[in-house]
């Protein structure tokens, strides 16, 4: 069984042993791998449990009220709803969240929480067909049922998060999404940067870690750039798309700003992320705590699951939770400072006014 001790310490930073001289190539052939150079693997680092006594509501008062009126990105909760879903629209996710990469050198914990808890909130909360989600968790191919994740959750079989698998996932839904539909793109995981030909004019590029391909093998990872996933939502006929990183250097995928469009990034483009490796809830019922990244912790589970972030009552019914996207960024914004100043949380809001999913 594989072992993640709660030290805390800073995220570690795992030089690849890459020659800027000679690019190498990651995935297989049928992924259309990108040559990279330079390439580091920025490895989140796991937070003590004595930490998660710190878990609970800011210190400072409700989140700020800064959100430019015109969608700007330097943003926060306005009280004012923005273009509710039309009726009849279609609500499509993918669903990303890896604590266990092949082997165990770049393991985060036993098994991810925080795509099962992302799952629960669009399903339970937000009124997603779990037929329209797609789910990416740790080694994939494992069934969660009704009494695992709750009596109201759908069974759901979780994919290998592979390269090709969450490409190919994105494409899937771009050929099906239409111009009032609703788009979900949440990771939890590794980040990484590199100097990689994704077709953007940064020297350096950010990325997200994933699985190379089915065989569970010591390093079998490889990369999804800012610049490539840049590509991958091009074209949608939907500007109503919600972004959501939990990686380190997660500020770096503003890369993916466009109208109508909420990315929420656990960090800055050159800070660290943390995660509850041992301190995390048991939310798929297996008796182990599933590790949660610390940001979507706050955002996710306490903001959204447990509606610790509800301030404004944006559809007027005193009785409904009704989180929007900027409300649970303002809540894990304030609080996790409080827990370690090295993470950064950062928005890029180009949505008019709130988005409520």
């Amino acid at each position: 069984m594989k072992r993640i001790f709660g030290l805390i310490t800073i995220c570690s930073v795992l030089a690849l042993p890459v020659l800027a001289t000679a690019p190498i190539s990651f995935g297989n052939s049928g992924d259309h791998p990108l040559p990279a150079t330079d390439v580091h693997l920025v490895k989140k680092a796991p937070l003590s449990p004595e930490i998660g006594e710190l878990k609970g509501k800011p210190q400072n008062g409700p989140p700020g009220q800064n959100k430019d009126k015109n969608g700007g990105s330097e943003g926060a909760a306005t009280g004012i709803l923005g273009e509710p879903l039309a009726e009849g629209a279609i609500k499509h996710a993918i669903v990303i969240g890896i604590c266990d990469y092949p082997g165990t050198a770049n393991d985060l914990c036993v098994s991810d929480g925080d795509s099962l808890n992302m799952y629960k909130a669009l399903t339970t909360l937000y009124g997603y067909d779990s037929t329209k989600i797609h789910l990416f968790k740790d080694m994939g191919n494992t069934t969660y049922f009704e009494e695992d994740l709750g009596d109201e959750i759908p069974s759901i079989i979780a994919e290998r998060p592979t390269r090709g698998n969450i490409l190919n996932a994105i494409e899937t839904i771009k050929t099906n999404a239409g111009p009032e539909d609703e788009v979900v793109f949440f990771f939890s995981g590794h980040g990484a940067d590199g100097i990689a030909s994704d077709g953007d004019s940064e020297r350096r590029d950010e990325g997200i870690v994933v699985w190379n391909d089915e065989n569970d093998v010591e390093g079998n990872i490889t990369y999804i750039w800012d610049g490539e996933l840049k590509t991958a939502f091009d074209g949608f006929a939907t500007n109503r798309i919600a972004f959501v990183f939990d990686t380190c250097l997660a500020g770096g995928m503003n890369d993916l700003a466009d109208a109508g469009r909420v990315i929420s990034m656990g960090t800055s483009e050159t800070n660290v992320a943390y995660v509850y490796s041992t301190a995390g809830e048991d939310v798929d019922g297996d008796n182990q705590p599933d590790g949660e990244g610390v940001f979507t912790h706050y955002f996710v589970n306490e903001g959204m699951l447990q509606g610790l972030s509800d301030v404004y009552d944006h559809d007027t019914d005193a009785t409904t939770q009704d989180v929007v996207i900027e409300e649970a960024f303002d809540y894990a914004k304030e609080i996790i400072p409080s827990i370690w100043k090295r993470q950064k949380p950062t928005i890029s809001d180009k949505f008019t006014d709130d988005l409520l999913l």
